[in-house]
């Protein structure tokens, strides 16, 4: 079935504004879901610069970021001396290990502040102590959904 474009590449830009707000240059998730929606397995650095209409140094840098945060991979490819890259399959998993250690953070700083506390009751050790259960209970979430292997569908 034929892709089309048009949807393709509004699916690209929510990835980039998804990505921006968590605090990833905008390019980055252009690449990312272009790379996951791509018909070919993999894409070359200039490729990517074409088919994105981004500067090849562009390209470099935030392949280099992606690969680092484990949303894509560097492919060898047969016969060719040229940097490729594709989607990374455990992407999702990568994604939900660093929420968990980013919840556990949360968890950890807003219990330290609950120490630091009187007993009286504030509006900070309320706020806290909310953040501390809730950042809590959702690492128990991520990390027990990461004991487990994706069902093939």
């Amino acid at each position: 079935m034929p892709v089309d474009q048009q949807r393709r590449a509004e699916y690209v830009e929510r990835w980039a504004r998804l990505l921006e707000s968590q605090g990833e240059p905008r390019i980055a998730g252009r690449i990312y879901a272009h790379l996951a929606t791509a018909a070919e397995p993999w894409l070359s650095l200039n490729n990517l610069s074409e088919q994105l209409d981004i500067s090849r140094g562009s390209v470099s840098t935030n392949t280099r970021r992606l690969i680092d945060i484990g949303l894509i991979a560097r492919v060898a490819v047969p016969g060719s001396r040229r940097e490729h890259y594709a989607a990374d399959a455990d992407a999702a998993r990568g994604m939900i290990r660093r929420a968990a250690t980013a919840s556990r953070a949360l968890e950890a700083l807003a219990r330290e502040g609950l120490d630091l506390q009187t007993d009286q009751p504030t509006a900070g050790n309320e706020s806290l102590r909310i953040m501390a259960d809730l950042y809590g209970q959702l690492a128990e979430v991520l990390e027990r959904d990461l004991e487990h292997e994706p069902v093939a569908q």
